[in-house]
């Protein structure tokens, strides 16, 4: 699946490339977007004593664009984002931080109406790999928070035609099992997530 993916990004940027070359009909757009990250998440922690707290982080990432006929666009992104989550477990006496990584590629669908855009679609994660440091030291791996794919939905607005502003949230359509396991002698904790967020980015598009 996550090659399919990859080779879905490769065919959008040949494409926007392609198109830019001069197709009639279609305008393309380039741009770096920045801002900020922050998971909105449903922890299910069944018999666990422990607490997760999900803390604002950033994104970062590519734009690019196909602003088609009318107000139809079609909008793939590349993005990188990074948060933390507070594990706290006063019964085991244990406290880290879940270092949350993650590329996804939003694909997007764009209505445009004057400087403001509506866009939706799925999301595509190809990285997710959240770890924390267990009693000793040791990288622990938490488990996944999004599935391969899942959704996006927000407002940007584009000004000077160069400026962007865009503002949305998405998140999973089903619970990732995740586990908890502070060392080599306790068996794991198994809880469940549900991953939303909302993000906030500034871009310029070239």
């Amino acid at each position: 699946m996550r090659r399919c993916i990859v080779i879905l990004v490769a065919l959008l940027i040949g494409a926007t490339a392609y198109a830019g070359g001069g197709v009639p009909g279609i305008r393309t757009e380039w741009g770096v977007v920045a801002g900020v990250h922050h998971p909105l998440a449903r922890f299910d922690m069944g018999d666990s004593s422990a607490s997760l707290k999900a803390q604002t982080g950033f994104v970062a990432g590519i734009h690019m664009g196909l602003r088609l006929v009318g107000i139809l666009g079609i909008q793939p992104e590349i993005l990188y984002s990074y948060n933390k989550i507070a594990l706290t477990d006063e019964k085991q006496k244990f406290k880290s931080d879940i270092k949350c990584n993650t590329v996804q590629v939003p694909l997007l669908v764009s209505l445009k109406a004057v400087l403001v855009r509506f866009n939706v679609g799925p999301v595509f994660t190809l990285m997710d790999n959240p770890t924390y440091l267990d009693r000793k030291g040791e990288k622990v791996m938490f488990g996944r928070l999004y599935p391969t794919v899942s959704y996006s939905a927000g407002v940007s607005v584009c000004l000077f035609n160069r400026l962007l502003v865009d503002a949305r949230v998405g998140g999973g359509f089903k619970a990732m099992e995740n586990c908890l396991s502070y060392d080599i002698s306790m068996e794991g904790e198994y809880i469940k997530t549900t991953m939303f967020n909302a993000q906030l980015k500034v871009g310029i598009l070239f």
